[in-house]
């Protein structure tokens, strides 16, 4: 049976749409009046390294800047272990609030899940900037007998057993620069990882292992001392502190420029108007000159990217590893 609709069925509709509309016009402000509310708490800044390490020197400028600009605290929370992992993890689980941040680098954001099952995955986090590199020094013992890389390639091969190169460990930046060196040169050699990079540095030195890939920082007195020898950088350009050594690029391999990527991450699901105001003020501290030259201090070069820019060149970082994974028949686990 057919029924005619109330006669007020239209001032009902109005109404409706009156109110969905008044509701629509509510979300700019309510966004607007989350952001202006934020930060109501002291922000934490994960951090995946121990206390008073490389970790201290890249986060504290940049949580003070943050500090100055945002009027709350920005505390380091340490969280070292597992190649970074354990960090990344916990800022994946976080509440998407804009009150933790994470300092990351590509060994937890796109190295690690090339090749491991993890908790979390790149598409887990919010990009918020990145804010530069960190280039690595091929170094050998002095009484290996090559001046350069293709003498160290060359000598390898006279080697039955080739040559040993240390790493921070299986799965270190590290250790899948020298896969790929392996496979892009033909060194021969061979794998020995350690339990982070100080014992390595110490057997490198007295002889044990023949060479590995270290920070500028880390080999830097001992290339002075001549306790070790640089081969060649993997900056994009020579650095400052070694004036002399080839870059890669210049060697003939571009591909070898592996370096550690830094950024400023935070949960997936980050609120707009809060994301925005933190990559502003990312932005602010990145390029403020006193903090540049602290950044410059710890070995990086520093160079600000935008949350959109940082993303891709993870992902470009962890199809790269991929690819040498599967091409090198690499086991990781």
């Amino acid at each position: 049976m057919h029924t005619s609709p109330p006669k007020n069925a239209g001032r009902i509709r109005r109404r409706t749409l009156l109110a969905a509309m008044a509701g629509g016009a509510l979300v700019p402000q309510l966004a607007l009046a989350q952001a202006a509310a934020w930060p109501q708490q002291p922000i934490k800044m994960i951090i995946p390294y121990p206390p008073g390490g490389g970790g201290d020197g890249v986060g504290r400028p940049i949580a003070q800047g943050l500090e100055r600009l945002l009027g709350v605290p920005v505390v380091l929370d340490h969280r070292p272990g597992a190649g970074g992992t354990i960090a990344a993890q916990l800022a994946a689980n976080a509440p998407a609030d804009g009150h933790t941040l994470y300092l990351a680098d590509n060994g937890a954001i796109s190295v690690a899940p090339s090749y491991r099952k993890l908790g979390y995955g790149p598409a887990d986090f919010s990009y918020l900037a990145g804010f530069g590199e960190l280039p690595m020094v091929l170094v050998a013992n002095p009484q290996v007998p090559a001046k350069d890389l293709r003498e160290l390639v060359a000598h390898s091969k006279t080697r039955p057993a080739g040559l040993s190169y240390a790493s921070a460990g299986i799965g270190s930046i590290p250790h899948l620069a020298a896969e790929l060196m392996k496979v892009e040169t033909g060194l021969n050699a061979v794998h020995v990882a350690y339990k982070g990079s100080s014992p390595a540095m110490t057997d490198l030195i007295s002889g044990v292992v023949h060479a590995g890939f270290f920070s500028l920082p880390a080999t830097a007195p001992h290339i002075a001392s001549g306790r070790l020898k640089a081969l060649a950088v993997t900056s994009r350009e020579r650095l400052p502190g070694l004036p002399s050594v080839p870059t890669f690029a210049e060697l003939g391999y571009p591909s070898l420029g592996t370096r550690y990527i830094s950024g400023i991450l935070a949960p997936k699901g980050l609120p707009a108007p809060v994301s925005a105001r933190l990559a502003s003020a990312l932005r602010s501290v990145i390029t403020d000159p006193a903090v540049v030259k602290s950044l410059e201090a710890t070995g990086m070069v520093v160079a600000y990217q935008d949350g959109a820019q940082v993303r891709e060149v993870y992902e470009q970082d962890l199809e790269k590893w991929r690819k040498l994974i599967q091409q090198a028949s690499l086991k990781l686990d």
